[in-house]
């Protein structure tokens, strides 16, 4: 839930708006000067678990499995037959 509260009323109701965070976790206070929206106080939330770099890509690969060797020899054979072959 957003709520809109000016920065004066902010400063003003700051441990109230502590408490309130603290009791449901989900609100956010948008904090507003001008009716404009500079900023928002929000609970903290533990983190989600980030990301090694590369994991994704470790599980992509695993899920594939290993791949299929060409059944008449190596790629680089067909390659060159591609390159080479005069039609």
């Amino acid at each position: 839930m957003h709520q809109q509260i000016p920065v004066s009323q902010a400063r003003a109701r700051l441990p109230e708006l502590l408490k309130k965070l603290q009791e449901n976790p989900e609100t956010v206070f948008q904090i507003t000067v001008n009716g404009l929206v500079l900023g928002e106080l929000r609970s903290a939330k533990p983190q989600m678990r980030l990301i090694q770099p590369g994991e994704v890509l470790t599980q992509a690969f695993a899920a594939l499995g290993e791949p299929e060797a060409p059944s008449d020899g190596s790629v680089a054979r067909q390659h060159d037959e591609h390159l080479y072959t005069v039609t």
